[in-house]
């Protein structure tokens, strides 16, 4: 059952990012997350790992024998790509940023990228899409802050607050709030 997992997220994201050039992990992180039970780091290195051979070579000879592959930028921002890859392993393998942290970043990253593209159109129905999609994001994002916030608080222990000013000598107590 695993392996068929395994085979229908390859099949499905191979088969988008073919399309569209997304490199994978846009699909590969969050499905390594949620589908596998990887965490934020497992599911980096594996989908750097992943995306080697299958983007890096038929994709891509496919792109190249019709002719639209820029070689040069290919080199330049390949050899960048790699140094920036390197260093961005090291940030996160040595645990300067949490779990929590890469998550938000990523899917603020996601979110930026998306209302990019959406404002970035020229369609009026785009934009009107675009700012409803906002309205929605700034409304779940208030009910999720107002759910973290509220998790946080802490539950007021009024028995352990009697129970100190009896031990105290303080019997006389008002109980009426």
């Amino acid at each position: 059952m695993t392996i068929l997992l395994y085979l229908a997220i390859g099949l499905s994201i191979g088969l988008v990012s073919g399309a569209v050039g997304i490199g994978g992990g846009v699909l590969l992180l969050p499905a390594l997350i949620r589908l596998c039970g990887k965490s934020p780091r497992e599911a980096a290195g594996t989908s750097l790992a992943i995306l080697i051979p299958p983007i890096g070579l038929p994709a891509a000879w496919k792109y190249y024998s019709e002719g639209h592959i820029d070689l040069e930028m290919v080199l330049w921002i390949a050899g960048a790509f790699a140094v920036g890859g390197y260093f961005g392993a090291i940030i996160t393998l040595r645990h300067y940023l949490p779990d929590s942290w890469l998550r938000l970043l990523f899917g603020l990253l996601m979110i930026y990228i998306a209302m990019r593209f959406i404002v970035g159109s020229a369609s009026e129905s785009a934009n009107a899409v675009a700012g409803l999609v906002a309205a929605l994001f700034a409304w779940l994002g208030y009910w999720g802050l107002r759910t973290v916030g509220r998790r946080h608080l802490p539950r007021p222990d009024l028995g352990s607050h009697i129970r100190t000013k009896h031990e105290q000598g303080h019997g006389d107590i008002d109980y009426h709030i």
